[in-house]
């Protein structure tokens, strides 16, 4: 009889917890335990070149506009440029990570002269991503094998858009 009224006690605790949690929505940062509410961005330079990544983050994830995502507000600024081989992630609270984009990164040939990539892709909340993933933005430069170079786009290690 105990064992029963403890399994019932720890039962209503779990499911006050779970409805708190679930009351706060998107964007809990003051719980005390561990929730994953934030999205990490990593930006990864295959490259031989360095690259301008030029990330772009907006809190809305219904953004199909460009004007309205690449803005000034929304840049976020990668100074110094990512060396070849580097990698560099970025963590934002899924709250204010709706749409991403690489916009064009440019490869930087020379302190001159660049070379744009030929995609910008975007992602999404909920459409390409969730919060707690990973979200890869690859350099590659494909060039010295008749190709080109171009941007592919990663969520968790699964293929998302390289367009």
């Amino acid at each position: 009889m105990r064992t029963q009224k403890t399994m019932l006690r720890i039962a209503g605790w779990l499911l006050c917890t779970v409805t708190a949690v679930a009351v706060m929505g998107a964007d809990c940062t003051w719980v005390p335990f561990p929730v994953m509410n934030t999205v990490d961005i990593e930006l990864v330079n295959e490259t031989e070149y360095p690259i301008e990544p030029r990330l772009f983050v907006d809190p809305r994830a219904d953004l199909t506009v460009y004007e309205d995502l690449i803005q000034e507000a929304n840049w976020v600024v990668v100074d110094p440029p990512l060396a070849p081989g580097e990698v560099a992630t970025y963590t934002f609270y899924c709250a204010d990570a709706g749409t991403i984009a690489s916009d064009y990164a440019i490869m930087l040939l020379s302190d001159t002269e660049g070379y744009e990539s030929d995609n910008g892709p975007w992602v999404w909340y909920e459409h390409d991503y969730l919060c707690g993933d990973t979200i890869s933005f690859i350099f590659i430069d494909e060039y010295d094998i008749g190709g080109d170079f171009f941007t592919r786009v990663e969520v968790n290690g699964e293929f998302v858009t390289d367009q």
